[in-house]
């Protein structure tokens, strides 16, 4: 108790001096200074983070799929509706996102987090994460957030970090945010929203988890994508793995639309790039990508 009251004292001095010495376009990274460093390649993509200058992230090493198939798995309450075999096959690499750790007959290959809203209130999920040898993508808030609760030494799973693009600008880790170059040849746009190739340059968020995995999963090299649980209707409802006590709140419903375009842009994406994606939500209001029965895989 009397280390945690320590480094909370430390932690709030080092933001204020932070806060006072910087410009507001750092602000963003007044949790992290001085206990973070970082390293980047030549064209500023994100390479390696430090933490008390231990390396607890690295983008550098090679990540190999053992199939070309994966499963993206959401949170929506249809997952409860499909046929539980789909979750066990061997030909598919399963990926998920913030409670989907709950289906404990999966074995998940990668795992993304980038809500440190969902870290706070919901850690007993995040340390199963931890605590499985996944390649775990998370963002700089989210592994801050979790370092402050664990030690990196008790960490089984291999971390990597993305800097999120919100409104075109990204915050980037121990830099001023900085609006991006949107002609870049990794940076794909449609109707004004953008779908990045190069994760570790950085990754569009409009405003769900489900939008960023699939970036990245374009970044692991799959030619078949199939997503269970992306239902993006009745938000009151809570998610598989909540009740009506725990469920946490959503800003899913405000920004709907914005949510359904950038689907739409990503839909047409991977159809440039020769990538099938299907939605296994029968009722999804998501119509970017063809729907079909779980029986059908």
């Amino acid at each position: 108790m009397n280390q945690f009251f320590s480094n909370y004292i430390f932690r709030n001095i080092y933001k204020f001096i932070y806060k006072t010495l910087t410009p507001k376009a750092y602000k963003h990274n007044r949790r992290f200074w001085p206990l973070y460093q970082v390293k980047r390649n030549a064209n500023g993509d994100l390479q390696e983070v430090y933490f008390n200058k231990t390396l607890v992230s690295t983008n550098t090493t090679d990540i190999l799929n053992t199939n070309k198939k994966c499963m993206l798995i959401a949170t929506g309450p249809s997952i409860k509706t499909l046929d539980q075999e789909i979750f066990k096959k061997i030909d598919i690499d399963y990926i998920g996102v913030n409670g989907a750790i709950s289906l404990n007959e999966i074995k998940f290959s990668r795992y993304i987090i980038i809500d440190h809203n969902f870290i706070e209130s919901r850690f007993d999920l995040v340390q199963k994460v931890l605590d499985t040898n996944c390649i775990f993508f998370t963002t700089p808030r989210c592994l801050d957030a979790i370092l402050r609760k664990v030690d990196f030494k008790n960490i089984a799973c291999q971390i990597k970090t993305i800097e999120t693009i919100k409104d075109n600008i990204v915050e980037v880790f121990l830099n001023k945010e900085m609006r991006i170059e949107t002609n870049k040849e990794y940076f794909f746009f449609r109707n004004n929203l953008g779908f990045s190739e190069n994760i570790f340059s950085g990754v569009f968020d409009y405003f769900t988890v489900a939008y960023v995995s699939l970036q990245i999963i374009n970044n692991l090299g799959y030619k078949q994508v199939y997503i269970a649980g992306l239902d993006m209707n009745n938000f009151n409802n809570p998610r598989f793995y909540e009740n009506i006590e725990d469920k946490q709140s959503t800003l899913l419903d405000i920004h709907t639309h914005d949510v359904l375009n950038a689907f739409n842009t990503a839909a047409l994406f991977f159809k440039e790039k020769g990538v099938c994606v299907f939605n296994l939500s029968k009722h999804s209001a998501v119509d970017a990508f063809e729907k079909i029965d779980c029986n059908n895989i």
